[in-house]
């Protein structure tokens, strides 16, 4: 009997803490509502599990692919063989996923290898919002909606532990390093509070008015901007320490309601990321002139880049809309949506 779903996974923005997290200091990342939805239909088989076959369609690359068994579970070693490579520095990360479908095909391995896939046809489609590959955490949203559906299709009882675990395994082959922040925000939803070895907090989330800044997507990927910041400054440099006291800044002025504060340590923490290298000149001159203003408060969220004049997604904490200086370098901008619900599955007819 056929059966399907939909899961629906929010965007994820990081307000303090990109790159700083995997140093050890205390990241605040919150969802957002830009939806990646995952449709997925499965009819099982009574053949053997060699039979099944995975059918892909990804709506944003107009894409549609057949996978059977054989073919994929070969694709996905081929993946595995490059992410060794990289972890012996023999590789770069960008060689380990060569095309988007990689993602989709190494999640439904990663969980075939954990609870074995019911034998049968397998149907996917995925669609995202607008600004995807810009550090709204893309790459994680696809893959909680993925595993959310394939708990939900074999009935399995979960923990989020387990789900997470799995998620981030498989992110790693994306970023190279993956915390765990992206994957944990958009399952969860809400303002979170991250930090490695502590436990989760979920933070109150208050009405602050905000805009995400599109200002086009990185030329360097997020596990190059990574691997760069981890070559120039080691785990013991003294900037962390800063990244961590600007993260508690922030984190106190977010639960007082402290607009004012707020600003400042956002201005601060923009300045420590133009310092780690990830920040290129022309988003530079854009957040200082927005960061001139009393009124307006501005850095990026996300991984930035290292190569080129494009940094995905700035964040700015404004009362209006930065929309004259936008217009000026020819940016997009959207109101900043909260969402306090995380992914969440159904059944479809």
């Amino acid at each position: 009997m056929s059966m399907k779903t939909l899961c629906q996974t929010p965007a994820k923005l990081i307000l303090t803490g990109e790159h700083a997290v995997l140093f050890g200091a205390p990241a605040l990342s919150m969802a957002i509502d830009l939806p990646t939805r995952c449709y997925m239909d499965f009819s099982p088989y009574t053949s053997s599990l060699e039979s099944s076959c995975l059918e892909i369609e990804l709506s944003d690359f107009n894409e549609k692919q057949s996978y059977p068994l054989s073919v994929w579970q070969q694709r996905v070693i081929e993946i595995e063989t490059r992410f060794a490579l990289y972890e012996k520095q023999s590789l770069s990360i960008q060689s380990v996923l060569q095309q988007p479908v990689d993602l989709i095909l190494l999640t439904f391995q990663q969980f075939h290898n954990a609870y074995r896939l019911n034998p049968g046809h397998w149907t996917v489609k995925i669609q995202s919002h607008q600004l995807t590959e810009k550090g709204l955490g893309s790459s994680a949203s696809v893959i909680i909606s993925l595993l959310q559906s394939l708990y939900s299709h074999h009935e399995l009882n979960y923990s989020d532990i387990e789900l997470l675990s799995m998620a981030q395994r498989v992110e790693s082959h994306q970023h190279g390093s993956s915390s765990g922040l992206d994957p944990t925000t958009v399952l969860k939803g809400g303002l979170l509070r991250y930090q490695q070895g502590s436990p989760l907090q979920k933070l109150t989330s208050h009405p602050f008015h905000g805009w995400i800044i599109d200002t086009g997507s990185p030329e360097s990927t997020t596990g190059q901007a990574v691997n760069q910041v981890h070559r120039d400054f080691n785990h013991q440099h003294p900037i962390w320490t800063e990244f961590k006291n600007v993260a508690q800044l922030i984190e106190q002025a977010w639960q007082d309601s402290n607009a004012t504060e707020l600003k400042e340590a956002i201005k601060q923490n923009q300045q420590l990321l133009e310092r780690i290298g990830v920040v290129p000149p022309t988003v530079q001159r854009f957040i200082h002139t927005l960061n001139q203003s009393s009124e307006s408060a501005a850095k990026i969220c996300g991984a930035g880049s290292v190569t080129g004049e494009k940094a995905g997604i700035v964040l700015c904490i404004s009362q209006h809309a930065p929309e004259a200086l936008c217009q000026e370098y020819g940016y997009d901008y959207y109101p900043l949506k909260f969402s306090e619900k995380g992914s969440r599955c159904e059944m479809v007819l």
